[in-house]
Order: structure tokens, then C-alpha cells, then sequence
């Protein structure tokens, strides 16, 4: 059973929040939190409460998707209980990466934030440079959390795309979407998970909740034309089936670097036939999996809109299995 709370943040959303994860670490007695590095493939254990003043987690850049990484952690830090920071995207692929790799879920403890967006590498850095800094970013993409988030036609294919960017099924989510952040954030967690009424400040107006849904349903809907929209426009030219697929990667040789950006790939990867082809069930396994993050995208050397190719021919298999 979950429970709902309320932070109040006086103006400081992200200093709120930190502060926040900070009192629930010590709360909950965690060795530590998990975090992404500012390098890509990268994570950082901390297990100094200080470190999370440098955290930002309303950050509108995505250089990986970190649960890809988290068994390998966990491999290096035997023992304890973690915390973890996750986008939605995240916390699905650590759902997908925990049923095919031995991880103890006990073992960690995640936190979930929606997600307001995020910008292409280079578009993230001209626009830090045009506004001065990446806090600059930050505050832009906060100041429009009740709308929804900034216009996202500059966001990354996979952010405008997205029909799941709310933060839910986590041990505790974090709600800024359609919210006032500079007064309120949401905090929804497991009842039992530790005395909510010591790391928040009130328990939430029912209202409050019902604003933040109002929302997210708003954001599913647009997301869904935009995808269904590029589908239409480019429907003659996508792969048609899992089989024209095989045939386009086929087409990129030795480069795997879609697969080793993408966590279900770090766990699941495709593995090749006698004949030099991926195998057929490997490739649709990954398809089913797929959790819309767009780092394989996002990596691609030839700039392939493999966010769109992907649900295309995840759509049309889906068709078939449902048949």
C-alpha cells in the first residue's frame, strides 16, 4: 500500500529534493546512493551525504541509461542496501535488466523523478553555453514543470515520444509534472518503508494528486500523436518487420553500438547465428523489452531514427502476437 506526502520548497525544488533523499538515507540506514557520472557508462557510489548537493536530478541531459550498469555495482559492493536515482525510463529497463540478471531487488532501494525532458548531447551544451550554465537548464526546465515541461520539439526523439513520463513502481516517486514545484512536490511511497511524517512536511491534498494526473494523461495523449505522427510520415520507409530489420543491421557491419548503449542489451544481448545474422528470437526478445529510453539512438555513428524504427517494428510484432 502507498501512501501520498507533500514537500514544501520554499523556492528550492532541487535543494528540497536533495535534502529530501538525504534524510531518507540516513532514515532507512542505506551504505549508499547510486548515481550517474558525469561520463558516459559511468556510475558513482557515494556514501557521503555531502556528495548530493552536486546531484541534480531535474538535469535535461541523458548520457546513458544507468540500469544497464547497476549489476555490475552491486557485483563490486556485496552486501548493503542502495539507494538509486532513476528517470522512468530507468526503472523500467532495471525492471526488464533484473529478470534476466541475478540482482537482489532487496539490495536496492529506488527513488523515481518525473521526467520533464531531456535535450540531445550537442543541443544541451549550445544551450548551456547560451544561457550561461547548465543550472540555467535546470531552472528553464522547472520553471515549466506545471505546464508540462518546455515545448519539446528540441527534445530527444525518445523524450517526445514517451507515453510513460511519470515516475511510478518505484519504493518512492517523486511528482513535479503539472505541480508548482517552487511551492509543492509530490512524494509518493510504501506506507511501511520508514515515518513519512520525519522526511516530509504534510501529507498530500488529494487535489494536489489529481493536478499532477491531469497532467501526465495531457502529456500521454500529445507524445502519442507526435509518435503516431512521425509513424505516419515515414511508414513506406521503416523496416516492415523484424525480418527487414535483420536485413538494415546487417547493413552496419561489425557496429554494435546501438546494443552496448542499451541496458536490456547488457543483460540480453543478441547473439549471432552459424550464418553471421543475429538470431531472429534474440532481436524480438530486445524488441519486447524495449523501454523507449533512445540511447541506442542517441549513439547511433549514422544517425539512424532508431527510436521510431524501433516502435515501428515493435508495433507490427505485437500485431502478430496478437493475432
Amino acid at each position: 500500500m502507498n501512501t501520498q506526502w507533500v514537500l514544501n520548497t520554499k523556492g528550492d525544488p532541487l535543494g528540497t529534493v536533495n535534502r529530501f533523499i538525504s534524510k531518507v538515507w540516513q532514515e532507512t540506514g542505506l551504505e549508499g546512493m547510486i548515481l550517474p557520472s558525469a561520463r558516459k557508462n559511468e556510475l558513482r557510489v557515494v556514501d557521503d551525504l555531502s556528495v548530493l548537493g552536486e546531484f541534480n536530478p531535474f538535469q535535461p541531459l541523458m548520457l546513458m541509461n544507468i540500469a544497464g550498469l547497476v549489476p555490475g555495482v552491486l557485483q563490486e559492493h556485496p552486501g548493503g542496501r542502495f539507494g538509486i536515482l532513476l528517470r522512468p525510463c530507468e526503472l523500467r529497463a532495471l525492471n526488464e535488466v533484473t529478470a534476466h540478471k541475478e540482482i537482489e531487488p532487496a539490495r536496492l532501494m529506488t527513488i523515481c523523478v518525473d521526467c520533464l525532458g531531456t535535450f540531445p548531447d550537442e543541443e544541451f551544451e549550445w544551450r548551456s553555453i547560451r544561457t550561461g550554465s547548465d543550472a540555467g537548464l535546470t531552472k528553464e526546465a522547472l520553471q515549466f514543470a506545471p505546464q508540462g515541461g518546455i515545448a519539446a520539439y528540441r527534445y530527444r526523439a525518445a523524450c517526445q515520444m514517451c507515453t510513460s513520463p511519470g515516475a511510478r513502481s518505484a519504493d518512492i516517486n517523486l511528482g513535479v509534472l503539472g505541480l508548482p514545484v517552487r511551492q509543492s512536490i509530490l512524494v509518493n511511497g510504501q506506507s511501511d518503508l520508514l515515518d513519512w511524517s520525519q522526511v516530509t512536511d504534510k501529507p498530500a491534498d488529494p487535489a494536489l494528486s489529481s493536478k499532477r494526473q491531469v497532467m501526465l494523461s495531457k502529456l500521454v495523449e500529445v507524445h502519442s500523436q507526435t509518435r503516431d505522427r512521425v509513424l505516419s510520415g515515414l511508414t513506406e520507409v521503416l523496416p516492415a518487420n523484424v525480418d527487414v530489420l535483420l536485413d538494415q543491421f546487417e547493413d552496419c557491419g561489425s557496429c554494435q553500438t546501438c546494443m552496448e548503449a542499451c541496458p536490456i542489451c547488457t543483460a540480453n544481448p543478441p547473439q549471432r547465428a552459424k550464418d553471421g545474422r543475429y538470431e531472429r528470437q534474440d532481436v524480438v526478445e530486445w524488441l519486447v523489452d524495449c523501454v523507449g529510453c533512445g540511447m541506442c539512438e542517441q549513439s547511433c555513428p549514422k544517425h539512424m531514427p532508431l527510436s521510431i524504427i524501433f516502435t515501428h517494428v515493435k508495433r507490427s510484432l505485437e500485431e502478430v502476437l496478437a493475432a
